[in-house]
């Protein structure tokens, strides 16, 4: 078999190819998708809209204590409730925002990337286990792949002029993403840099009505909080600047850019179990997490490498702002290394310890340096090397995401560190959106958990 590299025909066929092969697994994902905590709390919010017409203004509980702000999360979930009574239905939203990322994500590259860097491209961000993982459950952070996807394009579309709708979409999609998660700081951080290093231009007006028009939607949250201070309480759970003090959190996060673009997916991930599959599982899940925790982190050289190149190159040119007649490439090497300035103000600065969700907003830009070192050496003597490792990593991928799909807690009901766990009381939830029929909760326990919002029913009422 022959492994040349993509030609500016070939390339388009094989990057349709990839994405309609990552679509099929986020969709085997999907449908095998549980739903845990977290997923109680968002469904909580959404059911009750969907199911008695009381919208909440603010989202689930923070880390830090208090509710997230603004009721976008209430939208997000209980919209597709309305049409699809499934615990599953606001996860088929998450999956459009994936693929619409993607898609805008190609489109936007193109225009810099050659076409097998396309190729990788699609190989490394959407067929990546981690993208994969993150958009076939509900989560708060797994909407957030198409505003860093949005920032790109608006960034880029901004380098020679500013312009009203780039720069109205870029504002309001910070402050709707403020409402889903705090990672939005990482973007917002980003922007500031790139704007400050002239990377793109800021059309004022247009800022300034796409962030009033989005904070509109915050006036219900606002309202909220006159009425009960208690929404926005601290829990003064750490202290800003933890990671410059005690570095292991900054170390942790900058190991989470690294890991975003290699095949080292987390423990949480990896802890297989195919008790569901098999009905007993006693070793073929402990043998695969085994391998996977052994043999993939080898894989972190591969974006070690890959960013060394990036800095090395990019070095002379990070003292000074962008001139007006740089390249594409030297362009979106800067955007690379200014999202990672970004990351670590952002993680250095953060009250607690970066987890592997907390840096997605950036995911797009973690995978471009291997998208590029790797490119470069598709063009080399070493191409063929290259097109095997390529397929390979494909092939890896799928295998993982497979292996996610019919073993991983997140995606079964049985087995090792299985997502059930015992709940306070009843409620109609359960049984309108199918929970129960999928997997079933072990309910009406004293002392078990129960979402934050949703009301105790008595058993008779179902």
């Amino acid at each position: 078999m022959r492994f040349q590299r993509p030609s500016a025909r070939s390339a388009p066929r094989l990057v349709w190819s990839v994405f309609a092969l990552g679509l099929l697994l986020s969709i085997f994902l999907l449908v095998r998708s549980q739903s845990a905590g977290d997923q109680l709390n968002l469904l909580a919010r959404g059911w009750l809209w969907a199911a008695k017409g009381q919208f909440l203004p603010y989202g689930n509980p923070m880390s830090t204590g208090g509710k997230a702000p603004g009721g976008l999360t209430t939208f997000l979930v209980g919209l597709p409730l309305f049409a699809w009574r499934d615990h599953r239905a606001p996860t088929v939203v998450i999956l459009l925002f994936h693929t619409l990322g993607f898609l805008l994500l190609d489109r936007t590259l193109r225009r810099i990337l050659a076409p097998h860097e396309r190729v990788l491209f699609a190989v490394l961000f959407w067929l990546n286990p981690w993208r994969l993982y993150f958009s076939a459950f509900l989560w708060n952070p797994n909407y957030l792949f198409l505003f860093g996807a949005v920032h790109l394009w608006s960034c880029l579309g901004q380098r020679e002029r500013p312009r009203f709708l780039l720069s109205f979409l870029q504002a309001a999609a910070m402050v709707l993403a403020f409402q889903i998660h705090a990672s939005f700081l990482l973007l917002a951080v980003a922007s500031v840099l790139l704007w400050w290093r002239r990377y793109f231009k800021v059309h004022w007006t247009g800022a300034v009505t796409g962030a009033a028009l989005g904070a509109l939607t915050l006036v219900p949250w606002y309202l909220a909080v006159r009425a009960d201070p208690a929404l926005v309480t601290s829990a003064s759970k750490g202290f800003p600047g933890r990671g410059l003090l005690y570095v292991f959190p900054l170390l942790r996060g900058l190991l989470y850019w690294l890991r975003y673009s290699s095949l080292y997916v987390s423990d949480r991930i990896s802890a297989f179990d195919f008790t569901d599959l098999l009905g007993a599982d006693p070793w073929l899940g402990r043998i695969l997490m085994a391998a996977v925790r052994v043999l993939l982190p080898l894989t972190l050289l591969f974006p070690l490498l890959a960013n060394r190149r990036l800095w090395r190159r990019i070095r002379p040119c990070w003292r000074r702002r962008l001139p007006p007649e740089a390249s594409g490439r030297a362009w979106l090497q800067g955007y690379v290394l200014w999202s990672f300035a970004a990351a670590v103000a952002v993680f250095s600065l953060s009250p607690t310890t970066i987890m592997y969700w907390q840096g997605v907003t950036v995911f797009h830009a973690a995978v471009l340096p291997v998208v590029l070192w790797a490119g470069a050496l598709w063009r080399s003597r070493r191409a063929a090397l290259v097109g095997k490792s390529v397929l390979a990593w494909a092939a890896v991928s799928v295998l993982l995401a497979v292996s996610m799909a019919l073993g991983s807690p997140q995606f079964r009901c049985h087995g090792r560190n299985a997502m059930t766990f015992p709940l306070a009381h009843h409620s109609p939830m359960f049984e309108e959106l199918g929970i129960q029929q999928t997997c079933p909760w072990p309910l009406d326990r004293p002392g078990g958990w129960w979402p934050d919002v949703l009301p105790s029913e008595p058993s008779d009422t179902l």
